[in-house]
């Protein structure tokens, strides 16, 4: 047994030390030396991305005794996902969400489909007699910086009073 143990340790220092070239071939590629400077999903690199929460700013509040609101400012050359869009709450008073239609576009890693640009604004009903006081809504979405990178998938929790 010690001795598949010290040729499986043989084998795997050598699989690391073989990744040594390729690791420093990408670090030379900004200069950094950092592997994740270099988005592998898109050209250019991490650096010239806003963080997630700036690209696509969300806000959420009750418009009126029956609508829930969510509108996601998204700054240009940025667009989110109809596909990645994801509303959810424990909370049965809430009704059908009313999503707009997107634009349809070819996506180099999706293929076909629906985009947002500039504003998405989600309009949730409820109603008054059964929401409660407070409601928890839990929101997926995802959205791109053109020709750069691919967020992951977004995950929100958000509780709003209700009055």
């Amino acid at each position: 047994m010690a001795g598949f143990m010290h040729q499986l340790l043989k084998i795997s220092l050598l699989c690391l030390l073989s990744l040594n070239p390729a690791y420093a071939q990408l670090g030379n590629q900004t200069g950094s030396g950092n592997i994740f400077d270099n988005a592998p999903l898109r050209t250019g690199t991490l650096q010239s991305v806003m963080p997630a929460d700036s690209a696509f700013a969300l806000d959420v509040y009750v418009e009126s005794t029956s609508n829930i609101v969510l509108n996601w400012q998204i700054e240009p050359g940025y667009y989110l996902y109809r596909k990645s869009l994801g509303i959810d709450s424990d909370n049965t008073a809430l009704g059908t969400p009313l999503i707009p239609e997107g634009i349809q576009t070819h996506d180099e890693f999706f293929g076909d489909v629906e985009v947002y640009y500039g504003q998405l604004l989600i309009r949730i009903p409820y109603d008054p007699e059964q929401i409660g006081d407070s409601i928890t809504l839990n929101l997926d979405y995802q959205g791109c910086a053109e020709e750069r990178y691919c967020y992951p998938v977004q995950n929100r929790s958000i509780t709003l009073e209700i009055l």
